[in-house]
This record gives C-alpha cells, sequence and structure tokens, in this order.
C-alpha cells in the first residue's frame, strides 16, 4: 500500500473511487480503488486497502466495469483559437462534439474568427465553450504553444473569473522567427522586462517556454532539408538566423526560460540542436523540458541521440501526418514514409509527448492514437513505414505521464499515485487491450478535474 496522509488532509469525507485502474505509476501500474480527499489522491491500492487508509466518512463512486486512468493532457493544442473558432462557426451553447469535428473537417481546420478581432469577453467566451467539449474526450490538460499576448489576457480572464475547468501550461510566443522581425534583441529585452520566467503561476494556469520558429511548414516546402524540395528547389526556409537564435536561446537557459522550437526537417532539427548544445554548455538545459516541436520529417539519428543526451523532449503530433502524409509521399516519395518516427525517438530514450496542433490539425486523441499504432493515414490505402509504429500503452504514456513532465507538473499529476491531484479519466473499455481499430470507438464515461467531475455520461 502507499499512502501519503500530510497533516493538512482535511478531516472530511474520502470518496474511493472503485474501478481497473492504469495508474501510469511504474511502481504499481494496476489498482483496484484509489481514495480522494479534496482534490488530491491520498491512497492507491486494493478496495480493502484504501477504505482502511481513508479519514473520516466514505463516500463510495463504484466504476468496477471501467477502467480509469489519469487524465490526458494535449501538450500542443491552441485551445483559446480553437474555441474562437468554434464559437465563430457555430455559435455559443455548441456542445456536440461530434458536429464540431465535422464541421472543422468541412471547413477545413484552421483558426478563424472574423474581420474584427475578438474581444476580452469573446475569449472567455470561448474559454467557457472549449473546455467541456475536450473534457468530452478525456483531456484534463493542455499546453498551449505560442500564445500571443491577447492569449495570455484570454487564458487569465478565465482563471481571474473562476472559469477555468482545464489546467493550461501557456508558452509565450515573443514574436521571432518571422520575416518582419529578424532580431532577437527587442524579444530579449521583453523577456527581461516581464520579471518572471518559465514555471510562474499554479496548477490551473502557468507560464511554459517561450515558442520561437527555427524553419517553416512541410506542406509548404518551408522545412529545412539536407536537399533541396523537387517542386521548388529549395531546401527549405530557415525563419531566424542562426546567430539570432544562439543568442537567444542563451539568454534563456541563462534566464530561467525553457525554449520550445518549431523545427520540421532533418536539418532544422539539427540546427536547433547545435543551438541548444551550445547554451546548455553556459547553463544546463537538462530537466527544464526544452522541446523540439514536430521534428518529423527526416529526423537524423545522430540528431536523436543528441536531444537524448542533453535531456530535450519531443512534443510530437500524430495529427500531422495523420492529415498530410499522403501529399507528403506524393511529393517526396518513399522518404517521406519514414515521417514522424516515433519509435526511433523513443529508442534513443528521448522523451516522447503527443499533442494534435489543434485547431489547425485533428484533435481527437483516439484517431491519433490510432494513427500512431497503425501508421494509418488519410488519403493512402497503405500505411506509413511501420517500424515506426508505438503501441497503444506507449502513446497513453506520452499523454498522460511524460506529458505532465513536459507540463512542468510531473511531481503533482499525470500518475493515479498518492499526492497527486485527483485528475482522472474512466473509458468504457481498457484501450491497451483493444484491437486498434476499436480505439476510434472507446467512450470517454467521466473526466475529474481536481476531484470535480467535469464531464460525464451514463450508459
Amino acid at each position: 500500500m502507499r499512502l501519503t496522509a500530510p497533516d493538512d488532509v482535511p478531516d472530511r469525507a474520502a470518496t474511493v473511487v472503485i474501478g481497473q485502474l492504469r495508474t501510469m505509476d511504474p511502481e504499481r501500474p494496476h489498482a483496484e480503488a484509489m481514495a480522494i480527499v479534496g482534490d488530491r489522491i491520498i491512497a492507491v491500492g486494493s478496495r480493502e486497502e484504501v477504505a482502511a487508509a481513508c479519514p473520516g466518512e466514505v463516500a463510495v463512486l463504484d466504476l468496477a466495469d471501467t477502467t480509469v486512468m489519469p487524465g490526458l493532457i494535449d501538450t500542443h493544442l491552441h485551445m483559446q483559437r480553437g474555441g474562437l473558432k468554434i464559437l465563430h462557426d457555430l455559435g455559443d451553447g455548441t456542445h456536440d462534439l461530434g458536429l464540431v469535428t465535422a464541421t472543422m473537417k468541412e471547413k477545413g481546420f484552421e483558426a478563424g474568427w472574423g474581420e474584427q478581432p475578438p474581444t476580452l469577453e469573446d475569449r472567455a467566451a470561448a474559454m467557457r465553450l472549449v473546455q467541456p467539449l475536450m473534457h468530452q474526450l478525456g483531456f484534463t490538460g493542455i499546453i498551449d504553444p505560442a500564445a500571443t499576448e491577447d492569449e495570455l489576457s484570454g487564458y487569465q480572464e478565465s482563471w481571474r473569473r473562476g472559469e477555468m475547468t482545464m489546467r493550461v501550461v501557456a508558452m509565450p510566443y515573443p514574436d521571432v522567427g518571422d520575416r518582419d522581425t529578424p532580431e532577437v534583441d527587442a524579444a530579449i529585452e521583453r523577456l527581461e522586462g516581464v520579471g518572471l520566467s518559465t514555471g510562474f503561476g499554479d496548477d490551473l494556469l502557468r507560464i511554459g517556454g517561450i515558442k520561437v520558429y527555427f524553419d517553416g511548414e512541410a506542406m509548404k516546402g518551408e522545412a529545412l532539408r539536407r536537399t533541396p524540395w523537387p517542386h521548388n528547389g529549395s531546401v527549405g526556409h530557415q525563419r531566424i538566423r542562426t546567430e539570432e537564435f544562439q543568442k537567444l536561446v542563451d539568454h534563456c537557459a541563462t534566464s530561467g526560460w525553457s525554449v520550445g522550437v518549431h523545427a520540421v526537417g532533418g536539418a532544422g532539427i539539427a540546427g536547433a540542436l547545435d543551438a541548444f548544445e551550445k547554451a546548455d554548455a553556459k547553463q544546463s538545459i537538462a530537466g527544464r523540458q526544452w522541446q523540439i516541436i514536430h521534428g518529423y520529417l527526416e529526423t537524423e539519428q545522430e540528431s536523436m541521440e543528441k536531444a537524448a543526451r542533453l535531456g530535450v523532449v519531443i512534443a510530437a503530433q500524430p495529427s500531422i501526418p495523420l492529415r498530410n502524409a499522403a501529399g507528403l509521399v506524393d511529393r517526396l516519395g518513399d522518404t517521406a514514409l519514414t515521417m514522424n518516427p516515433l519509435r526511433s525517438w523513443l529508442d534513443a530514450g528521448v522523451a516522447l509527448a503527443l499533442g494534435s496542433d489543434g485547431p489547425f490539425f485533428p484533435f481527437d486523441p483516439r484517431e491519433l492514437i490510432w494513427s500512431a499504432v497503425t501508421r494509418r493515414v488519410w488519403g493512402r490505402e497503405e500505411p506509413l513505414d511501420l517500424s515506426e509504429a508505438i503501441t497503444i500503452e506507449e502513446a497513453l504514456r506520452a499523454y498522460t505521464s511524460t506529458a505532465a513532465v513536459v507540463a512542468f507538473s510531473g511531481d503533482r499529476r499525470g500518475m493515479l499515485s498518492p499526492g497527486k491531484l485527483a485528475d482522472w479519466v474512466a473509458f468504457d473499455r481498457d484501450p491497451v487491450t483493444l484491437m486498434p481499430d476499436e480505439l476510434l470507438d472507446l467512450r470517454v464515461l467521466r473526466t475529474v478535474v481536481g476531484g470535480r467531475t467535469v464531464h460525464e455520461v451514463t450508459r
């Protein structure tokens, strides 16, 4: 029995949740029950062990025929933009997840609002709309990369009103890596003037690392390659000069900021990691959740090994090959079949976190895990190179325990274990034991954030 019973645990009724627990805790991967007091898990074990560990009265939530797991965390979701798009396309009060996803497929996976910029009230409304939809998919937290100042204000307003039910890590975008802003001195000055850095906040809203673009998008022929793109003769587009990028990451390494860098092509990934390595020589970046974001096209073994040595995370999105692989294979041939090499990243010893890049790409984790496991994508009958497939359990870990670490909260969530926040999801079946195609109709029966039910359906 593993039990945390600190002196400050209030002496009020505990809730004992009975179910088939997949805890994601390597010390106790399976359990029959857990006890929750307030927003924390205080005990995990057998029914008898958990009941004996509870202070005061006990309320029982019997979910014995369900599989209970830690809540999912999407490590790359532009959630507020998604909420604004839904608000614009479908209006307030839209709670039909099927309608939302069908509309996005029909109208295109992209952010959209209209001619006038959204107001702060619009952003608060978008948050009220999008959070319940994400809870329907089992999400209890997200990382929002490239959050603008307006988006940061929107998240803060939702937090201030007490309307935030999703745990958010917002990665500020200092507006570098753009053709119009090639210099980083102004960005560094702004970072210095803010007076805070990565990690500031609480368990609902926290500041993450900054987001920077090193290269461009593959479908636009702007991902940096070693050889030219066949359709335009260019090796891609480096969006920030090497010396400027080095100056920025050196500053971040020595001033408490973490960095997530958009790097898609093999040459871009290698260039970003070279700069990370030089910054690490000035101040260690190990354990600080520096990220290669995307990292899916012609990734080199040397880059993966360097990322592992530095403790750099790969934040990958199965949604991108799901939507774009068919077009990239048409353009690049067999070299694109190994895109999104999740197996190789894991085998190199790199921590893998999964996300969606929604609303620009599909965001349903069931479909994304299915694609990561089967290597099947839209528009192709044959799968991509199956040697890069991962297992369902590995994918779930990348959405839970590893995702929590990347969200600067590995000590507080991502596992069902004593002392952790009571963020969990109940599925109608055990996803690990399903055939891959069965993942697509896996049902989320309950989602809980901090001990509070935020989504529930009856069977």
